[in-house]
């Protein structure tokens, strides 16, 4: 069981996604290599490969991009450790075994849970803290290294660290291997690098449709969050002081 578990949504599918091979086919295909596709040319598959994984960090990477590879990680705290690992998060175990690792250059939250209290913790560990190496308590300040570091140490084996994130990329090597987040976006930016490669005219074209469906996926973000122009819809809320039923005397 973990801390996150009422708050979580189920591990992310990437099955309505296109495999690897898949989304190479089509590439060659719109690059003009349709009687070529089952069997590539020496080192187009290798090229192509390339196109497309270079094409899905790209996108992963930009900060307008929404992916839905948000989740929430965590990670029991235990007295005198400052030190946790990325990949040990509790999400990694029943009920959720999702095997999701937090990306530390896209987090959004970081804080500790103790008696079902959350309290945020705030960036940045002062090296003047070592000198007081001994000092344990409730963890204050964090640090993403190599693994992630606390200040102070848990004076109990009591609490979670919690973590709001984005997720890494899942594996995109193998031919079966499909992307983490959306094949079509994906496919689009490859098509567009495919195309500027072998200098055909019509790239632009490709990279327009696809800043179009970012744009939508973003606009889509935003539930009911919407700026209309105009007035607001609807009678404003007024607040109307009751009457006294009894007379002052």
């Amino acid at each position: 069981m973990s801390i996150t578990d009422p708050i979580q949504c189920a591990c992310a599918s990437n099955d309505g996604n296109a495999t690897l091979a898949e989304l190479r086919k089509r590439l060659m295909v719109r690059l003009g290599f349709a009687a070529q596709a089952a069997n590539p040319p020496p080192g187009m598959k290798e090229l192509l490969n390339d196109i497309l994984q270079s094409a899905q960090v790209a996108l992963y990477r930009r900060p307008n991009g929404e992916f839905k590879t948000e989740r929430w990680f965590s990670w029991p705290l235990v007295a005198g450790q400052r030190l946790y690992d990325y990949p040990d998060n509790d999400e990694q175990s029943a009920p959720q075994s999702c095997s999701k690792i937090i990306n530390p250059r896209q987090v959004t939250w970081v804080g500790r849970e103790r008696d079902g209290v959350w309290s945020e913790m705030l960036p940045g560990i002062n090296p003047r803290a070592y000198t007081t190496n001994e000092l344990t308590g409730l963890p204050q300040r964090y640090e993403f290294r190599n693994c992630i570091e606390i200040s102070p140490a848990p004076d109990e084996t009591l609490g979670n660290l919690v973590i709001k994130g984005k997720f890494d990329l899942d594996r995109f090597t193998e031919d079966t291997d499909k992307t983490t987040i959306d094949s079509e976006i994906v496919f689009l930016l490859a098509l567009y690098n495919g195309k500027q490669h072998y200098r055909q005219a019509d790239a632009q074209t490709y990279v327009q449709q696809l800043e179009v469906m970012i744009a939508n996926l973003v606009a889509g973000t935003h539930a009911t969050a919407r700026y209309i122009p105009g007035p607001p819809v609807g009678s404003p809320w007024v607040y109307v002081p009751p009457k006294p039923e009894v007379p002052f005397a």
